[in-house]
């Protein structure tokens, strides 16, 4: 699943955190979200549990679309409904074997090249159909087909497993400066960016769309790549204020993938416990851990029992935390799981002893 990669780095710093804190700040702490915000959290979650449920009564799997070429608004659509394979790449074969000068009509034109292109791309020739989609571009002098050239031209690039050329069609977008309508284009640019871990065009990335996308008129997906990057390069606040925006929009899915969406519930409460919010994020694992949210649950469950032992709820924790560490699932904290029972136990240990010696006050302070 998607959120599971941005998990990994969160747990490394959410659980080396847990250990310098202090106790957990009362309700008089500021609130990070505004009230829409955290209703929109509880919208979020009620639709995604139902979308889950609703899916596995049916028995059915969620239908993903394929990266790269799936996140092109009907593109595969398109590719079911094409002439076979073969039958491309036996037209392809007689064209090129034509003179140059027949392979093309007397009138060069933009839509000629596009043709060639998806023709290219569809029997996965990518480097050639790249290079038609660079001939297309200089002709569609008027940018007729600009919006779908730059997607699929993106698409292809990223397809190549070039990073110049995903690089040249990156630095092509932003030069185009309107950057608001280019969603698909900006959501292809992350995602290989990030899984490339391409940490300079990825910041480059992120400034440019902070200065000119309308993120009020931007697209969900947009949005939650956005954050996503913004995550991943541990800037927490910038992508917490992306993500609450993106809860403030209501429940539905946004074009989000069910793992997605899971997602954005799971790294709104890690980067407010993060962001020193603990009285926020606590609610929100705990209706997490109350879900049958795949990943999501048990990830809830252990953060949750961590904000009871920082509040001086060792009982209540080392239960959480022995039960974790005894389940046969595996996860990829047990051990912080089940070393955090023991210390559970030995701090309601201590606890219990200081009362003996009128020490207590100061493991309830």
């Amino acid at each position: 699943m998607v959120w599971k990669r941005a998990i990994p780095r969160l747990t490394i710093l959410v659980l080396a955190w847990l250990f310098v804190v202090g106790p957990v700040a009362g309700d008089a702490q500021t609130m990070r979200l505004s009230p829409e915000e955290r209703e929109g959290y509880r919208v979020w979650l009620h639709n995604l549990e139902t979308t889950v449920a609703s899916r596995a009564d049916r028995q059915g799997d969620e239908t993903v679309a394929r990266f790269p070429f799936g996140v092109i608004e009907g593109h595969e659509a398109a590719r079911r409904d094409t002439t076979s394979l073969l039958a491309v790449a036996r037209e392809l074969n007689e064209l090129e074997a034509l003179p140059r000068i027949l392979q093309e009509p007397a009138r060069k034109t933009a839509l000629h090249a596009i043709t060639r292109a998806r023709n290219h791309a569809h029997i996965a020739e990518f480097d050639t159909a790249l290079v038609w989609y660079e001939i297309a571009a200089r002709r569609d002098s008027a940018g007729a087909f600009t919006r779908e050239l730059g997607p699929e031209a993106m698409a292809v690039a990223v397809a190549t497993g070039d990073s110049v050329a995903t690089t040249r069609r990156l630095l092509a977008m932003l030069g185009a400066r309107d950057l608001t309508s280019r969603g698909t284009e900006l959501t292809l640019a992350y995602r290989h960016l990030v899984a490339s871990r391409d940490t300079a065009n990825v910041d480059l990335l992120i400034a440019e769309v902070e200065q000119h996308v309308d993120f009020a008129s931007a697209p969900g997906e947009l949005i939650y790549w956005h954050a996503f990057a913004l995550n991943w390069r541990e800037r927490w606040d910038e992508s917490l204020d992306h993500l609450a925006g993106l809860l403030a929009r209501g429940g539905q899915s946004h074009g989000l993938t069910e793992a997605q969406r899971t997602w954005v519930l799971v790294a709104v409460a890690d980067q407010l416990m993060i962001t020193g919010h603990l009285g926020e994020a606590a609610p929100m694992y705990r209706a997490l851990a109350g879900t049958d949210l795949a990943g999501a649950r048990d990830w809830a469950r252990c953060q949750a029992a961590a904000i009871d032992f920082l509040s001086g709820r060792y009982l209540e924790a080392g239960t959480v935390f022995e039960q974790l560490c005894d389940q046969r699932e595996p996860l990829p904290w047990r051990a912080y799981a089940c070393g955090m029972a023991q210390l559970s136990d030995e701090m309601e240990r201590l606890r219990s002893k200081g009362r003996d010696h009128g020490a207590v006050a100061h493991f309830e302070r």
